[in-house]
C-alpha cells in the first residue's frame, strides 16, 4: 500500500471521529473535516506558488490552525520549517537566511514583529487572534473560507524519500541547526513506537508542547493521526497551565500524557487540588515522559501522587524514537526501554579508534531484546532506517546521512543482558533547562557583545524544576564591576536571547581555569559552583529568572 493509500484508506475509516480539539473552545473537527480543510489549504498554497519539495517556513503559536497547515504541506509535498515565535529575531532570520524558505506564514500576532524577514508573506487567521484582523487583505488566508479544489490531490506523488520537514534545534553550535526527516521514515517510525506502546485509536493526547519542536510536531500531531487517536490542542504550558491542567484534561477526555520533567514538577508543586490526582487514577492510559533526564526523586514523588506509571523513551531529532518501554516495567533510574524493530544499539568503547572498532568488542549489538554480556558504560550509538535525512550546511544546502553508519548520540549510557538501555548521562556540552536543548556557545557569543566583559563561559547547575539552570561565569574587563553591570547584562539578554536562553545567575571569577593547549575547563568551573559558590576566587551576584520557558521538542 503507498502512502497516499494507507493515509487515505486511514481517512476514510476515521471520517465522523474527532481528530482535533480546541482546549480554549471546545470546538471538535473530525478526521473528515480535517482532511477536507488541510486539502482546501493545501490548495491555496499551491495557487500562491508553493510546489512539492519547496521549503516553507511558518511562524504561528500552537492551535488547530496551525494543525491544519502542517497537513495541508503534507499533501503538497512542501517541506515544512517550524519557527518558535518565541526565538530572538536575530535566530529567526538566521533559520530564514539559512533554509531560504519559498514562503513565511505568520499569524497575527507575528504580524508586527515580522515586517520585513521575508518577500513572500502570509498570514493565517487562527481562532486566537481573529478579532483582530481586518476583513479583507491579500496576503491573508482564512482556512474557513476556502473552497475546495477537485483539481488537488492529496499526496498526489508522494514517496518514502520526500522531505517532510526541517527541523532547527539549539544543539552544541552557537546558531541554530537545521536537520531534515523523510515522509518515510516518519510515518515508520510513529507506527512502530505507537504499536510498541499499544496506543490506538481509543487514545485522546493533550499537545501543551510547542507545535514548533519535534514534540508537538511529531509526538503530538503526527502519531495520533497515524493511530487514528484524538488531540487536544492547547497553548504551551506554563506554570499558569499548572492552575487548570488538570481540569482541561478532564473535560475534555485526555487519556495520553506526554510531559517534559519540568511540567511534572510544576505540577507537583503547584497543583494544591484533589482533581488531577482522581483524574489520572481513573482515566490516564498513558503518562509518556521525555525530551530529558527525568529525576527520580521527580518520578517517584509524581506517580505516587497521581497513580500513575510514567513511561521514559529514548530518541533524539536526528533518530526520532529509538526505543519503547512497557507500561508495567520497572526498569530503575535512567531505564529507557529496549530498541524498536529495526533499530540496533551499541556501547562505543572510549579507548579506541571509532573507525577501528569492530562491533564485537562491544559483545552483540542489541535489536529488540537481543542478549549481551556487555554491562560496561560508554557512549550510547544508534544505527537506524529512520536516521534523518542530513544537517543543512551553511548556505541551505542538505548533506546527506548515511542510515548504514553508526550514529553517535553524545549521550552516555549502558546495555543490560536483555538488551535493556539505561542513559546516565551525556557527553555532549549542551545544557538542558526545562527540556528546551540550550547552546551554551550561542549564550556565551551574545554576552561578550556587553562593553566590559572580557570573556564568558556558560554552563548549567541543577534545578528543582528545570532539571538544569544556566549560570553566565564571566571575567571582566580591569575597572568594571559586576555590581554596576548587572542590570545590563540582564538587559542585554532579555533583548538578544530568547527567553529560555537567559542566564538565572551572573558569576565573576578571577581566572579561567584552562587546560594545557588553554581550553577553558568547564567540569572544574562546575565544581567550583557545586561548592555553593562561596570560594575565595569565585564572587556571586545573581538574579533569578522568574518566568518559566515551555519545554517543547521531539528531540534529547
Amino acid at each position: 500500500m503507498t502512502i497516499r493509500e494507507s493515509m487515505i484508506e486511514l481517512v476514510q475509516r476515521q471520517e465522523r471521529k474527532t481528530f482535533l480539539v480546541d482546549a480554549s473552545t471546545g470546538a471538535a473537527m473530525t478526521y473528515g473535516e480535517f482532511h477536507r480543510a488541510a486539502c482546501a489549504l493545501g490548495a491555496e498554497l499551491s495557487r500562491r506558488g508553493v510546489r512539492k519539495g519547496d521549503r516553507v517556513a511558518v511562524m504561528i503559536p500552537n492551535c488547530c490552525e496551525l494543525a491544519i497547515f502542517y497537513f495541508a504541506c503534507i499533501y503538497l509535498g512542501a517541506v515544512i520549517v517550524p519557527i518558535n515565535p518565541l526565538l530572538s529575531n536575530a535566530d529567526i532570520q538566521f533559520i530564514l537566511t539559512n533554509c531560504r524558505p519559498k514562503m513565511l506564514v505568520i499569524s497575527q500576532s507575528s504580524a508586527i514583529s515580522a515586517r520585513g524577514l521575508h518577500p513572500n508573506m502570509i498570514r493565517l487567521a487562527t481562532t486566537q487572534d481573529e478579532n483582530a484582523i481586518e476583513a479583507a487583505a491579500s496576503d491573508l488566508v482564512r482556512i474557513r473560507d476556502l473552497k475546495p479544489s477537485g483539481q488537488f490531490v492529496p499526496l498526489e506523488a508522494a514517496g518514502g524519500e520526500d522531505l517532510i520537514a526541517i527541523m532547527y534545534t539549539s544543539g552544541t553550535s552557537a546558531k541554530p541547526k537545521g536537520l531534515a526527516h523523510k515522509l518515510g521514515s516518519m510515518l515508520r517510525n510513529a507506527r512502530a513506537f505507537a504499536a510498541a506502546q499499544r496506543i490506538d485509536e481509543d487514545s485522546r493526547f493533550y499537545l501543551t508542547l510547542s507545535m514548533a519542536y519535534m514534540g508537538g510536531f511529531y509526538n503530538l500531531l503526527i502519531l495520533p493521526f497515524l493511530c487514528g487517536a484524538s488531540v487536544v490542542v492547547d497553548h504551551v504550558f506554563d506554570a499558569r497551565s499548572s492552575l487548570n491542567f488538570w481540569e482541561k484534561a478532564k473535560t475534555h477526555g485526555v487519556n495520553t500524557l506526554w510531559m517534559a520533567p519540568t511540567v511534572l514538577s510544576i505540577l507537583l508543586r503547584m497543583d494544591r487540588g484533589h482533581t488531577g490526582e482522581e483524574f489520572c487514577r481513573r482515566s490516564v492510559r498513558h503518562a509518556f515522559v521525555g525530551f530529558a533526564p527525568l529525576p527520580l526523586k521527580v518520578k517517584s514523588e509524581f506517580e505516587a501522587r497521581y497513580g500513575v506509571r510514567l513511561i521514559e523513551n529514548y530518541g533524539l531529532s536526528e533518530t526520532l524514537f529509538v526505543t519503547a518501554r512497557s507500561q508495567n516495567v520497572v526498569g530503575g533510574q535512567g531505564y529507557v526501554g529496549e530498541a524498536l524493530p529495526g533499530v540496533r544499539l551499541r556501547i562505543a568503547d572510549p579507548d579506541r579508534r571509532k573507525d577501528d572498532r569492530p562491533e564485537s568488542d562491544q559483545g552483540k549489538t542489541h535489536h529488540g531484546n537481543a542478549s549481551s554480556a556487555c554491562r560496561a558504560e560508554g557512549e550510547v550509538e544508534i544505527m537506524t532506517p529512520d536516521l534523518m535525512a542530513g544537517y543543512l550546511d551553511a548556505d541551505g544546502t542538505l548533506s546527506p546521512s548515511d542510515s548504514a553508519q553508526w550514529f553517535a548520540t553524545g549521550d552516555v549510557g549502558r546495555l543490560e543482558n536483555d538488551g535493556s538501555l539505561f542513559i546516565t548521562g551525556r557527553q555532549k556540552d549542551l545544557i538542558i533547562r526545562g527540556g528546551i536543548n540550550i547552546s551554551p556557545a550561542a549564550v556565551e557569543e551574545s554576552l561578550m557583545q556587553v562593553d566590559g566583559v572580557a570573556e564568558v563561559a556558560v554552563v548549567s547547575i541543577p534545578h528543582e524544576l528545570y532539571g538544569e539552570d544556566i549560570v553566565a561565569v564571566l571575567k571582566l574587563n580591569p575597572g568594571f564591576e559586576l555590581e554596576s553591570m548587572l542590570e545590563l547584562l540582564i538587559a542585554h539578554a532579555k533583548q538578544n536571547l530568547a527567553q529560555h536562553q537567559q542566564p538565572a545567575r551572573y558569576i565573576t571569577i578571577d581566572e579561567f581555569p584552562r587546560t594545557a593547549n588553554g581550553k577553558v575547563q568547564k567540569t572544574r568551573i562546575r565544581e567550583l559552583l557545586a561548592e555553593k559558590l562561596q570560594l575565595s576566587a569565585v564572587s556571586a551576584t545573581y538574579k533569578r529568572a522568574t518566568a518559566i520557558e515551555e519545554p517543547a521538542g521531539v528531540s534529547r
